[in-house]
């Protein structure tokens, strides 16, 4: 028999889904309360309806982590540890976070709560998750788009918990990494409110109507042995907004191949077609794929055709609701009860390791009929508001006594509050502080120009954007996307390339694929030609502590900073930070960015959404090794909204960009009187005309704002300063 212990974790997404979970066999179960939760859609929990949750699960030794997984805004910050204080004391098993100004605040107010990293925080690598631990966290939920080798080697060379998911709907887009639905309907992703735009239609450039972002769902049972060797310590079932059906069956399902293969790791393994059927007939979206686990990208994961339901199979549903839903599961128990004349009543409940022992009232002489052993037995094993069943009950009575049913109920209510009690307090594990301490992340240096303000900076992806933007004297700072190097290794050395700051941009998405190019990133930091270096996740910002970099780092705005705790905390680690683009003028004006030097981006395509699927493979052909930065395909949607998709052959991802370009001129003389450091314009998939059109157009307008005149470029969007997100 294997000893490895596997944790089977299912959703709730309503207490109903939660007896489901426990009555299925669920480990633990994952569900989000009233506030900070990233299903906002999903029916979730009250206060007190969290806390009878953790009194059963304890009971059952099962554990609840509780889903603290949005981006939080500054005005709702001070509502997040009466929120959690509770449910501490109560006895929450572990906390899912994504904004690290949440982790911060939870490990200074709950040292010994057990936080893990979502997949929110898009953990693609070693790196990102060796950070994450030195910040106190214990578990990681790795990217989905990660292979099994990858999360292995995350595994081992961290010792950090992973939880991987193993069934359910699967996001087209980097978890974390996916502004889509914010910015067409401002329902944001990172707020636990997606409208699911990836579900719909779109037509390619052969004008053929199609679902090319609509991934198929999750299966996994035929796998299960190799996910249990690779050493997954979680497996993790999606749904919180799925019925206690779903949930129940899919839990008892994978409860029970994985108890199969644990008792007999030597046995041939199969998956019986009734069980396949079972889990094809639940809420299943068209199809079913493997995931990433060997695949970094392919076609055959995506649903094409319109991603409807199979349906549910109502016989499938009711044999669920008789195994899982209409009754719950209960602890077998025994009892030892005495009862005489003159003598307080006594019982005496056991179950496995906890035994507790009550007294209540006197008995008396029986005047006409005394209790007999059946009166007694029937009072005393009506245990259904109870998570109990009394199976062997040990009668010890002089049969001439008498108790009234009232007495006996008592007694009864009693014994089973204190064996509750007894019972959690003997399997509940201790809380232990053995995090590592994040104070030796500090890393600042200072770029010369600290202390500018409104400072026109750009930031390039091409080789032709780069050009223009270096022949403008004005332009004294210009971000390099690291691939225009890893294209053209000898670009920095050129004599034109000397007369101005230059940051070094790193990828988008940094995973195992890109360590190739360490070296060559090293180099050019090294070259003498570079300012500092400007990083988009914590993989980058770990090698370039790993390293020993001592220069300058900044963060892109997909480093998140939407509360002041996380800017507190970030500037110990960057010189400078680049602001949300989902928070609106009043959100931004309650962050307290006067000693942070931001940077503020005023204008640029923005990214929709970075994905590990590819849009050209999946509707023609792959283009490997393409390291042009030309490579674009382009979608259009049922309004007539053409949509531009970029394919980053060097590092395997795709960025889809919004129809048109985010462009704050309207807004440019407020921007300006909070003078931050920098007002960056970055540039994606224009090209050089148009660069330099941008450009001439906000020179001009941040020397005087009133007589900038007319934008150049007809449509374009205020983003979110104006309107925010949910």
């Amino acid at each position: 028999m294997n000893s490895q212990k596997i944790e089977l974790l299912a959703p709730a997404g309503n207490f109903a889904c939660f007896r489901a979970a426990i009555n299925a066999g669920a480990d633990a179960i994952y569900l989000g309360g009233e506030k900070f939760g990233a299903r906002a859609y999903a029916g979730n929990f009250s206060k007190e309806e969290i806390i009878e949750a953790l009194r059963i699960a304890h009971l059952f030794e099962r554990k609840i982590y509780l889903t603290v997984n949005t981006l939080v805004k500054e005005f709702e910050f001070e509502e997040l540890i009466p929120y959690l204080a509770p449910l501490y004391e109560a006895g929450l098993d572990g906390v899912i976070v994504q904004d690290v100004g949440v982790l911060k605040c939870l490990r200074e107010n709950f040292p010994n709560l057990a936080l893990h990293a979502s997949t929110q925080m898009t953990t693609t690598g070693i790196y990102g998750a060796s950070y994450l631990k030195r910040l106190g966290v214990c578990r990681v939920v790795p990217a989905r788009e990660l292979s099994l080798d990858e999360i292995v080697d995350i595994k081992d060379k961290t010792g950090l918990e992973m939880e991987c998911f193993i069934h359910g709907a699967m996001c087209y887009a980097y978890s974390g990494q996916c502004l889509f639905s914010s910015i067409l309907g401002r329902r944001s992703g990172n707020r636990g409110r997606c409208a699911g735009p990836c579900r719909l239609p779109y037509t390619d450039e052969k004008d053929k109507t199609l679902y090319p972002f609509s991934l198929k769902d999750m299966y996994t049972l035929s796998m299960l042995p190799e996910l249990i060797r690779a050493g997954i310590d979680s497996f993790k079932i999606e749904g919180r907004m799925k019925s206690p059906e779903y949930v129940a069956g899919v839990t008892a399902t994978y409860k029970k191949y994985i108890d199969m293969y644990l008792k007999n790791p030597d046995m041939p393994y199969r998956v019986f077609a009734e069980d396949e059927q079972l889990l094809k007939e639940l809420y299943i979206r068209s199809d079913i794929c493997s995931g990433y686990y060997h695949k970094h990208n392919d076609k055959s994961m995506v649903t094409l055709k319109e991603p409807g339901y199979s349906g549910n199979s109502e016989s499938v549903l009711k044999e669920i609701q008789q195994s899982y839903i209409s009754k719950n599961i209960t602890l077998p128990i025994n009892g030892y009860v005495r009862i005489y004349d003159g003598e307080q009543a006594v019982l005496t409940l056991s179950c496995e390791n906890a035994s507790v022992t009550v007294y209540g009232d006197t008995v008396s002489t029986a005047v006409n009929r005394p209790l007999d052993e059946n009166e007694i037995k029937k009072q005393l094993c009506k245990l259904g508001d109870t998570c109990f069943a009394l199976t062997d009950l040990m009668i010890d009575t002089d049969n001439h006594s008498f108790m009234p049913v009232k007495s006996l109920n008592e007694l009864r209510r009693k014994a089973c509050i204190a064996l509750e009690s007894e019972r959690i307090a003997q399997i509940k594990a201790p809380r232990t502080n053995d995090f590592e301490c994040c104070d030796n992340l500090e890393h600042k240096n200072i770029i010369s120009g600290r202390s500018s303000k409104n400072c026109l900076s750009v930031l390039v992806t091409t080789p032709e954007q780069l050009l223009t933007a270096n022949s403008y004297s004005d332009i004294n700072r210009i971000y390099i996307d690291s691939d225009i190097f890893l294209c053209n290794k000898t670009l920095c050395q050129q004599e034109q390339f000397s007369q101005k700051e230059y940051i070094l941009v790193l990828p988008h998405i940094f995973r195992k694929r890109s360590y190739q190019y360490l070296a060559d990133y090293e180099k050019l930091l090294k070259s003498g030609s570079f300012a500092g270096v400007m990083v988009r996740n914590f993989e980058e910002l770990e090698w370039l502590f790993e390293i020993g970099y001592m220069g300058p780092i900044q963060s892109d705005y997909t480093v998140y900073a939407w509360n002041n705790m996380s800017l507190e905390f970030y500037s110990t680690q960057f010189e400078q930070i680049t602001l949300p683009l989902e928070l609106n003028k009043k959100e931004l004006n309650m962050l307290s960015t006067a000693d942070y030097s931001p940077s503020f981006v005023i204008y640029g395509y923005i990214p929709l959404m970075y994905s590990a699927n590819c849009i050209r493979n999946t509707l023609e052909t792959c283009i490997k090794n393409d390291s042009s930065g030309k490579n674009r395909y382009h979608l259009t949607d049922r309004y007539n909204n053409v949509f531009s998709i970029s394919q980053n052959c060097i590092h395997c991802y795709n960025i889809l960009y919004n129809t048109v370009p985010l462009s704050l001129h309207g807004q440019l003389e407020n921007i300006m009187k909070k003078n931050y450091s920098i007002l960056r314009l970055d540039f994606s998939i224009e090209d050089a005309e148009q660069t330099r059109t941008v450009i001439e157009y906000y020179l001009n307008a941040v020397r005087n704002p009133e007589t900038a005149g007319e934008f150049p470029i007809r449509e374009f969007t205020n983003g979110h300063y104006k309107r925010g997100v949910e």
